[in-house]
């Protein structure tokens, strides 16, 4: 009978009477049992953030943990708040999933006589987790092939994900589509920690998941998730330099229907590069955006961005289209236009002569107001490319 990850690091640990821990190669946490109060600082970070930073990554991997086909002591580094440590290479058939930890401050570890047991229990552990990438890259590819352009292979997928019964009948799902803002690093998502009800697949600059809900109207999972994504960016290497852009589509009551929540959450990662901060974008909330998902962006750019607005955007002054848009958004109350904008009354209203001149629009007419609101609110996402990892 196979042991389960958990059990093999509670085994380990009982065996050595210390705290054990287990990283996949990536440093992600896997497993964690505590024995006794022996904690540094990296352990605790760990913990709490569910791996390790790329500087503490580099720090051990420098002791030839990744290559060792046995134990290795790594030294303390009182500097970085590091104490020695005993380290378990897991592997598989000469692959390294990961590594089994164990804290040694005064090498009593090394002398146990139930190192060579525990090593042991790091080759099951290995063997445990090359199961599971297998299975994640099984799972993966069909995921790929369901969102597909292709209606029959996106149906063939889902026939399979039923009959494996890795998706019920019935069960209502929902699309998070998560991106790095500009590069295609690695989206930095610990699948070991993700609830059972997520099915991942993650390509370079992003990361697609399917989710199961139990309810159409329970969506609590998602906003676990997308937390967890951005607790991870904020303590992972890219932190400094890259904003993360979650969207969510719309809840589907059949997986059949999952390539639509996956268009309209990428739509979402578009819409969401817009905007400031790194609050999660759902389909719901998109507003005339939601036409980014009923024609092709060429479409919308020739049916939207008329002569009118083109010469707007294209004046030296970028103040007069800011300005009619936010005239626009607060539906043509100059109160609120120049409280947002902070100027005075009569630099909006000269302002708004100036768009009429140019545009040959009459801002007091609804259908000219429409035309011009919708061009200029789309026209960031009709006019700008995708994030890097989409092209």
């Amino acid at each position: 009978m196979t042991r389960d990850v958990q059990d093999i690091v509670d085994l380990a640990s009982r065996l050595l009477d210390h705290s054990a821990l287990l990283e996949d190669r990536d440093f992600h946490l896997v497993a964690f049992h505590s024995q006794r109060p022996d904690i540094d600082l990296v352990r605790q970070r760990s913990i709490l953030e569910r791996g390790s930073s790329a500087e503490v990554r580099s720090w051990f991997e420098q002791f030839g943990i990744a290559t060792a086909e046995g134990p290795v002591r790594t030294p303390p580094d009182p500097s970085s708040g590091i104490l020695g440590r005993l380290c378990f290479p897991v592997r598989w058939k000469g692959v390294t999933y990961g590594y089994l930890w164990v804290i040694d401050p005064d090498g009593s570890v090394s002398a146990n006589p139930s190192i060579p047991e525990v090593a042991h229990l790091a080759d099951e552990a290995g063997a445990v987790l090359a199961q599971r990438a297998l299975g994640r890259l099984d799972v993966a590819i069909l995921l790929e092939a369901l969102l597909s352009p292709d209606l029959s292979r996106s149906q063939a997928a889902a026939d399979e994900l039923l009959e494996r019964e890795l998706v019920a009948v019935g069960e209502w799902v929902v699309v998070m589509e998560i991106r790095l803002e500009e590069s295609r690093s690695a989206v930095p998502l610990n699948v070991w920690s993700l609830p059972r009800e997520v099915l991942a697949t993650i390509r370079p600059g992003r990361a697609t998941l399917v989710i199961r809900l139990a309810d159409q109207s329970d969506l609590t999972l998602l906003g676990r998730v997308a937390t967890q994504a951005r607790e991870h960016n904020e303590s992972g290497p890219t932190a400094a330099t890259e904003r993360l852009l979650i969207g969510i589509g719309a809840p589907q009551s059949s997986v059949r229907a999952a390539r639509t929540s996956h268009r309209q959450a990428v739509i979402g990662t578009r819409v969401a590069r817009l905007r400031t901060g790194d609050a999660a974008v759902r389909w719901e909330s998109l507003g005339p955006f939601r036409l980014l998902g009923s024609a092709s962006e060429d479409d919308l750019a020739a049916a939207l961005l008329d002569a009118p607005a083109r010469r707007l955007l294209a004046h030296g002054d970028p103040e007069l289209a800011r300005t009619a848009l936010v005239y626009l958004d607060e539906a043509g109350s100059i109160q609120r236009t120049t409280q947002r904008l902070g100027i005075h009354r009569q630099t909006a209203y000269y302002r708004l002569r100036r768009i009429a001149e140019i545009t040959g629009l009459d801002l007091g007419n609804g259908e000219d107001r429409l035309s011009l609101h919708l061009a200029l609110k789309l026209a960031p996402v009709l006019s700008s490319p995708p994030p890097s990892s989409v092209q």
